[in-house]
């Protein structure tokens, strides 16, 4: 809650300083302690938010689940959470709607670059040979997005769910459960497989994405009614965050020194390794809509996690990015165009 109200007051001040429009009512986000969110921590500590005259007001909270109740329950605006936990939203009737990514390759389909496994000294499997995995302790966050990306490596080394055992551990836990044995493997966002690998002397790193059934880009997700609300916000935060991503994907050594304030526990050299290659691109293309049905609806399926297919296209809106990159167009410039077969 501290930091909740710190980082809403310094949003209030920082407008007042730079001379941004001060408005009435907040805008409340939720994110994760996660390596991807390092733009959105820039964005918020260097004033762009403020900037574009949004008072901010940020809850964290510890995966894409709580994340997704609180936009369900209306108690925040704006999730920056992943693929599946959004996903699974959408198939129980929750009105959310996807505005733009987080983490993100808008030319790819499969991707699932956020997502590593890391090994405990002796765990007993090979990266030349992953059907190893049977019968491993693998460490996951029940219903996020390192359960199905599991899923989807079984299912490519010819095993299934039903060979191995998966243990819940809670993202900063993950180095812990290795270094104690409580898992074999870990499957996790960054930067909680850098921590591992920093943290778990003899820890291995196993794979980097490589998921080819897999697509689990980072959401930003709002509800039909704060659309509705609040639509001039929302134009105004995705327009900032563009502007954020731009410039961590110029400064990353900085965005990680920044990330150090927001990710209790985690030092800079690991989120400078977390960083390093993450891709960070808030655009939609059709590569998300055939991602999703291609790969993460079917998955999800197949898991029992949705009760049954649909067509998430009425719940992606791309018109705020689309009003970003023609107000903004510095912004994405050091990105590579979108297919033009690709485009929204």
């Amino acid at each position: 809650m501290r930091r909740f109200l710190r980082y809403g007051l310094a949003a209030v001040a920082a407008a007042a300083l730079i001379g941004g429009p001060a408005r009435a009512e907040p805008l409340r986000v939720a994110v994760t302690t996660a390596a991807e969110n390092a733009p959105f921590f820039s964005a918020v500590e260097k004033g762009l938010f403020a900037k574009a005259g949004l008072d901010v007001k940020v809850d964290m909270m510890p995966s894409g689940v709580e994340i997704s109740n609180a936009l369900a329950s209306g108690t925040v605006d704006v999730g920056l959470f992943g693929t599946y936990p959004f996903l699974t939203a959408v198939s129980r009737g929750v009105p959310v709607v996807l505005i733009g990514h987080t983490w993100n390759n808008a030319l790819n389909n499969p991707q699932s670059e956020v997502i590593s496994m890391i090994a405990r000294p002796g765990a007993g499997v090979t990266k030349d040979d992953l059907t190893k995995l049977k019968g491993k302790k693998i460490g996951v966050t029940r219903g996020a997005g390192g359960e199905p990306y599991i899923a989807g490596i079984l299912k490519q080394n010819g095993l299934s769910l039903d060979d191995v055992t998966l243990v819940n551990t809670a993202p900063s836990s993950m180095a812990t459960a290795l270094a104690n044995k409580d898992a074999d493997v870990i499957a996790a966002w960054e930067p909680w497989p850098s921590a591992a690998l920093t943290n778990v002397k003899g820890s291995y790193k196993l794979l980097y994405g490589g998921c080819k059934s897999c697509y689990d880009a980072g959401t930003m997700v709002t509800t039909k009614d704060v659309i509705a609300k609040k639509s001039k916000d929302l134009a105004a935060f995705v327009d900032a965050y563009a502007q954020a991503q731009n410039w961590t994907r110029a400064h990353r050594d900085e965005a990680a020194e920044i990330s150090t304030r927001w990710i209790p526990g985690m030092d800079k050299a690991t989120l400078k390794l977390a960083l390093e290659n993450l891709p960070l691109d808030v655009r939609l293309s059709k590569n998300t809509l055939e991602g999703f049905k291609e790969h993460a609806i079917p998955l999800l399926l197949s898991q029992k996690r949705i009760p049954q297919a649909f067509d998430p296209a009425p719940a992606v809106d791309n018109e705020f990015v689309a009003a970003a990159e023609k107000k903004d167009p510095a912004a994405f410039a050091d990105l590579k165009p979108i297919q033009p077969d690709k485009r929204l």
